[in-house]
């Protein structure tokens, strides 16, 4: 792939953090000389191998060079809080230090993507100063030279290439200086492509364009980084590439043998918490790290480490060194023009080939020929970046300490015409494009400290600015600018109020190579120092390598970049071999494809096509657009609690101060996913910070997933925001986090109920695997994490949305941006408008529809036959039976309630029914479908309830028929009871040997709401009024009649919040019966399909119930109080009853059996009654509830067996007997 300035379309290397695996052969920290060595020699080796940048990963192209572009990539950073500023990853990284300041490119490729790009070797004196390990000494580094450079191809300025003026400036420069400078001047070699081609890594370049961009990135495809070599041939065998990654220190786990690296992931957002960005990090396993950070980055990594328990050699961040660098300017020079300022965003193109600029630096007068290795030093011509000319003249006006030259009247008058001439015609004419900008690289004493200082680097050089060789170097340049006809001008910093202080773009030093660790901090071989005293001052961190600039124990007095390399081929060539690993030497003569790694399996990540956008984020380039955003919640943790009582485990971990924080960051790659398809789901990363797990924080790893508003089937009308996390701890140890908020109508018109639900995390870690004692599964702890308001405010601020549209060179930049920005908008609006329209649906539910599942949910039954066939009433009905033949228990009837079939003993839609839970327990259930059951087509007609005890009759003959048993069990529900009842009082109804009474039997007493209905005669107005004869809980067919129903049912009183809900069915039946359920015992599968179980009732049936309630005991047809007698009750319910009644029915209250079981107790006795009052359950919640399987069941079941075995009821009163089946005689 060729890329360059206009194209548009750049290759995309780097992966999203969140794909980071736990866990590699080997971390490479950073991305310049060092590391891109580091990253392709160890990925050629086939281990797996991450590079950790803290840049952006940027390609030709995508520089910045107007200053509007420039000055937001600007980090100023200083040991003083109040000094540091702009943007942590940006291109640019300015130290402010005690007297020496230094500036490094901070991006894919290090500083590659920012040097001057010369590439020069150490000299020979040099080479051999005292200060290098003896080993590196004897063996030299040509042959690491010679390898840098095959991949690198430094090459001078083509001869044959248009004059470059400030080339030719320099020359005649040291002509000026006499022989013993003129015969010093030569063109440097430069990695700066001239021809179109393949580079080394199989990437094509294009020739230079002569910008002079290459300070602020040049974007013409021409410079020869480690992004388009080194790390691009890593890539290319498999290296796992990721950016923003700021490595702050390292530790060594000793249990495991492997390293963390700990990072923080400077994703747009998550800098917004400040304290929890400090301090909770990321990390990733290593068995072996090298450390390529750049002097700077690489020594503060080893300082914090040692700081935090690492043992380190005492000398870290010694022996630093600026490199001897000098920055100045010869302003105005008078005998000729310089062309020494960037183009910028102008066209070389268009411009006369006499004003081309040429690469940074072309030329050097190189003075590393003195006997004197400290006196050596070179002198190189640079360029000034094109987004600095605004505020050259003026730096050039302010600067003190000037040398300026004689000058007659007529020049002086010529030189403040080219000082105008330049303010007011730009940079390209007058004194600027008189101007040279000089680059010294020389020798300091390298007696710089780096140390900490608030948690941040401090460089200090005290003094450095001031030494006698500074000075003379000084004087050389004014002299040689004053020749010229020019002003010498110091660097920025060479001021009285900043201390004489230098700059330099080449920090080395701070983790010297030296023979142990008394005078140095890293071996021949880059391996770390552990100690600094007797015996030890040998031994090292075999697996712990510094492969930068940091390990040069002094001022090389050259530009260091190819010394670096060359150290840094030896270093990993030496660790290679002691691994017994071997480094593949396979030249590539392929141009890379860069959609697929030529020698590396395939990667694990379904997302492969990633590009940056303008907020930082990483985003893959499918769908219309994503959006991110970064969340702290804090709270408890109880390690004690595994039965998901998280208030309880709140509690505790509040007694014992175990604290849980989780800081974490939710990407949407493709918002369509999110809110549109059924998972609701978005990746996910971040840190769970919990001393009860792990002393440091554990990594939220791949595979964890964010679910946003997703149905949760256990409930009814709740929706989840659902937070699964794969866990790992720096020793290895692996958890399992699940998370949820909860969200549903109890927050109806509350907004503090609502804010409580979308902020409060209920929290389940488990054991991942099996770990010594604990196996895969185990329960470790809960708790409850919440999302403080301040933390809210720093989520929105966050918050990033962006669109992927695509690439059109013809728009202008600015339009571009704007054009970009509109479709972020829209994408941020999509996602508002859905979460607002979730949490409307649970605040507002009366005014929206409630939607219930996306797919029909059902659940295993019984494996027992299911037979069905009808039989004949005595008054001429018919009903349809069920018998579910398990074994010979029982039998039991099961008889349900008025606008209800046999399926709320047998409904597939709940986990467990009462049928499955009697047949897996061998036991012959039968069930009825009576005449108010509305899969019976007399339902439609006006029935009155004692006509019901003929079908209840009928179906318990057809029990004892099939059967033979003479007596039998029954269930019985609601209407169902109230009809049963009234055939055992009249005698209509017998062979029951024992019956359980579901919620009300002879004395009806309605619930609140209920007994208002009932008072108000709402029925009979209904009935009267509107002419309506058979209420129905459906809404089917759509008639503006049933639409006008159902809005106005929405406000219908249903009892508490928590019971409100969007369902019609669950509305109409409210209005006929009252709620029928407590809303938390149902799943959502269930409330979504209850249209499958109930159906309507007959105005007669209802009213003759209405009427009952009112009375408080069993009416017939003509209001008349016929059944409930003594002595009906002495002669006819002489055998045991029991009475059961949910505690929050809103149907009948807990009196209704109550008094039943009074009245029969009162009239025989206690000993054959019995009665239960199930807490938190309603009315047919009882037997449909998702919970029924544990808290109902097993009681009524128990009661059953008791008197079956008491008695001899069913079964057990008869040998196995010829039964028969179905509806045979």
């Amino acid at each position: 792939m060729s890329f360059g300035p206009h194209q548009g379309d750049f290759p995309r290397i780097g992966l999203p953090v969140p794909q980071m695996r736990p866990a590699y052969d080997v971390v490479v920290v950073g991305s310049g000389y060092g590391a891109g060595v580091a990253a392709c020699r160890m990925a050629r080796t086939g281990r797996s191998v991450a590079v950790l940048e803290k840049g952006l990963e940027r390609w030709p192209g995508e520089f910045p060079e107007s200053v509007a572009d420039s000055l937001p990539e600007v980090h100023v950073s200083a040991p003083d809080e109040s000094l540091e500023t702009g943007k942590r990853n940006g291109l640019y990284h300015l130290y402010l230090g005690d007297d020496q300041n230094a500036f490094v490119g901070e991006g894919l490729g290090g500083t590659s993507l920012l040097n001057a790009n010369v590439g020069l070797r150490m000299d020979d004196l040099t080479e051999r100063m005292d200060v290098w390990p003896p080993e590196l000494k004897v063996e030299g580094l040509s042959r690491y030279y010679d390898r840098a450079e095959k991949m690198l191809r430094p090459t001078p300025y083509p001869e044959d290439w248009p004059t470059l003026k400030k080339l030719a400036t320099l020359e005649r420069q040291a002509n000026q200086m006499g022989p013993g400078y003129s015969d010093r001047f030569s063109r440097t070699p430069i990695t700066v492509t001239f021809n179109d081609g393949l580079n080394a890594a199989g990437v094509y370049q294009h020739a230079s364009t002569l910008t002079g961009n290459d300070c602020t990135g040049v974007n013409d495809g021409s410079k020869t980084t480690t992004l388009v070599t080194y790390i691009a041939d890593a890539w290319n065998h498999g290296a796992e590439i990721f950016c923003s990654c700021e490595v702050t220190y390292v530790k060594y786990i000793e249990s495991t043998k492997k390293w963390a690296v700990f990072y923080k992931w400077l994703q747009p957002g998550r800098q917004e918490f400040t304290d929890d960005f400090d301090t909770k990090q990321f990390f990733v396993l290593a068995n072996a790290v090298f450390l390529g950070a750049g002097t700077l980055g690489s020594t503060e990594i080893i300082l914090r480490s040692k700081a935090l328990g690492l043992p380190v050699s005492d000398n870290v961040g010694r022996s630093y060194s600026g490199n001897g660098d000098i920055l100045a300017f010869g302003y105005d020079l008078s005998d000729a023009e310089c062309n020494a300022i960037g183009v910028g965003p102008n066209d070389p193109a268009k411009r006369p080939v006499t004003d081309q600029v040429g690469p940074c630096i072309t030329g050097v007068i190189d003075m590393r020929n003195n006997p004197d290795v400290l006196k050596r030093y070179v002198v190189e011509e640079g360029v000034a970046p094109f987004a600095l000319n605004p505020f050259l003249q003026t730096l050039f006006n302010l600067t003190p300490n000037k040398v300026f030259p004689s000058q007659n009247p007529i020049q002086a008058i010529a030189s403040v015409a080219r000082v105008l001439q330049s303010r007011l015609g730009g940079p390209f004419v007058g004194a600027l494009k008189r101007t040279m900008m000089y680059l010294i690289m020389s020798h300091d004493d390298n007696q710089g400290i780096l140390s900490l200082q608030n948690n941040k680097l401090r460089i200090s050089f005290e003094g450095v600015g001031d030494t006698t060789r500074v000075k003379q170097l000084h004087e050389m340049l004014a002299h040689m600018t004053v020749q010229s006809g020019g002003t010498f001008v110091p660097g920025p910093f060479y001021t009285p109020i900043a201390g004489n202080a230098l700059i330099t773009v080449h920090s080395i030093g701070g983790c010297a190579m030296a023979a142990d660790g008394t005078t140095g901090v890293t071996n021949h071989k880059g391996q770390v120092f552990k100690y600094n005293d007797g015996k030890r001052k040998t031994e090292v961190h075999t697996s712990l390598y510094v492969v930068d600039g940091a390990v040069i124990p002094a001022a090389l007095g050259v530009n260091p970049f190819l010394t670096i390399t060359a150290i840094a081929e030896r270093t990993v060539e030496l660790a290679a071999k002691d691994r017994g690993w071997v480094i593949n030497p396979r030249i590539i003569t392929h141009e890379i494809d860069f959609k697929v790694p030529a020698y590396a399996p395939p990667r694990p990540h379904p997302l492969n096509d990633f590009r940056a956008v303008g907020n930082g984020f990483l985003t893959p380039m499918f769908g219309e657009g994503g959006i991110a955003f970064s969340e702290v919640m804090k709270g408890h943790f109880g390690t004690g609690v595994t039965n998901d009582d998280y208030e309880v485990a709140d509690r505790q971990g509040r007694s014992s101060s175990t604290t849980m924080e989780v800081f974490l960051t939710i990407i949407a790659y493709d918002l369509h996913t999110l809110v549109s398809l059924e998972d609701h789901s978005a990746d996910i990363a971040g840190t769970v910070s919990c001393r009860a797990l792990s002393d440091d924080p554990l990594l939220v790893c791949a595979g964890s997933r964010f679910r946003l508003f997703t149905r949760d089937l256990s409930h009814v009308s709740t929706e989840n925001l659902a937070y699964d996390l794969n866990l790992l701890a720096t020793d290895g140890t692996k958890y399992k986090f699940e998370g949820h908020k909860v969200v549903n109508s109890t927050a109806l018109f509350n907004a503090s109920l609502m804010w409580r639900a979308t902020t409060t995390l209920y929290v389940t870690v488990t054991v991942a695997e099996d770990r010594g004692s604990l196996s895969a599964g185990t329960v470790i702890g809960q708790g409850i994490l919440r999302l403080g308001v301040s933390d809210l405010v720093k989520e929105l601020t966050g918050f990033a949305a962006w669109a992927n549209l695509p690439e059109n060179v013809n728009i202008p930049p600015r339009l571009a941006r704007l054009r970009q920005q509109l479709a972020a908008f829209k994408i941020s609006a999509q996602f508002v408008t859905y979460f607002a329209a979730n949490v409307a649906e649970h605040f507002l539910p009366p005014m929206l529809q409630y939607s219930g599942s996306s797919k029909s949910t059902t659940y295993p039954t019984t494996s027992t036959e299911h037979e069905e066939w009808y039989a004949s009433t005595k008054d001429g009905g018919q009903i349809r039976m069920h018998r579910w033949n398990a074994g010979r228990k029982g039998p039991i009837l099961l008889v349900p309630g008025a606008s209800v079939t046999y399926e709320i003993f047998a409904t597939n839609l709940i986990p467990k029914n009462f049928v499955t839970f009697l047949t897996d327990r061998g036991y012959d259930v039968f069930s009825v479908d009576h005449r108010l059951s509305p899969t019976i087509r007399a339902s439609k007609g006006q029935i009155a309830v004692e006509s019901v005890r003929f079908d209840v009759e009928a179906a318990v003959s057809e029990v004892k028929r099939c059967t033979g048993c003479a007596n039998i069990s029954a269930v019985v529900h609601c209407a169902g009871s109230v009809a049963t009842f009234i055939g055992l009082l009249d005698g209509t109804i017998t062979g029951l040997g024992h019956v359980v009474a579901s919620q009300v039997a002879m004395h009806p007493v309605a619930a609140t709401v209920n007994w208002v209905k009932a008072h108000l005669y709402l029925a009979p107005i209904v009935n009267r009024l509107l002419g309506v004869n058979y209420l129905d809980v459906h809404s089917t067919p759509r008639s503006l009649t049933q639409v006008a129903i159902d809005q106005v049912l929405r406000l219908y009183p249903v009892g508490q919040f928590s019971e409100i809900c969007g369902s019609t069915v669950c509305h109409r039946s409210s209005l006929c019966f009252g709620v029928l359920w407590h809303h938390d015992n149902l799943n959502d599968a269930l409330h979504s399909n209850l249209d499958k179980i109930m159906g309507g009732v007959n105005m007669t049936t209802l009213l003759q119930l209405i009427d009952m309630t009112i009375q408080k005991e069993l009416l017939n047809i003509k209001r008349e109080k016929v059944y409930v007698t003594a002595d009906n009750a002495r002669k006819n319910l002489n055998f045991p009853i029991t009475f059961m009644q949910g505690d929050k029915n809103q149907v009948y209250a807990p009196e209704s059996t109550s008094t039943d079981y009074n009245f029969v107790r009162d009239t025989n006795g206690p000993d054959l009654y019995r009665r239960k009052v199930f807490l938190d359950y309603g009315h047919l919640d009882s037997w449909f509830g998702v919970e029924a399987y544990k808290d109902v069941y097993p009681w009524v079941l128990q009661d059953i067996e008791f008197w079956a075995d008491k008695n001899k009821i069913g079964y057990l009163a008869i040998p196995a007997p010829t039964i028969a089946t179905n509806g045979e005689k």
